[in-house]
């Protein structure tokens, strides 16, 4: 019998915990990494999600947005952007 087999259900032996913590860890190094990449490309949304228009909202517009692309595209929103345009996602630039 191996050391595993000789213990009750609610006892680990050291060799089984430090098994576990290794695969653990080595699972914890690839979720990370997979994380780093995909946050490198963001996904963009259409228009109709963020509320998009054509026109500004009060002083608001996408030229002063932070995510805002010159000439015409954004960060997060999909398609052609018009400067004096607003939506949801708006941020003053700082």
């Amino acid at each position: 019998m191996t050391d595993d087999q000789n213990l009750t259900d609610n006892q680990v032996s050291r060799r089984r915990f430090l098994r576990l913590g290794a695969a653990a860890g080595g699972g914890a190094v690839l979720g990370i990494a997979s994380i780093g990449s995909a946050s490198a490309e963001t996904a963009k949304v259409a228009k109709q999600t963020v509320s998009y228009q054509g026109t500004p909202k009060g002083q608001a517009r996408c030229a002063t947005c932070s995510f805002f692309q010159a000439p015409s595209s954004c960060n997060y929103v999909n398609g052609p952007i018009n400067p004096s345009g607003w939506c949801m996602l708006y941020h003053a630039k700082s």
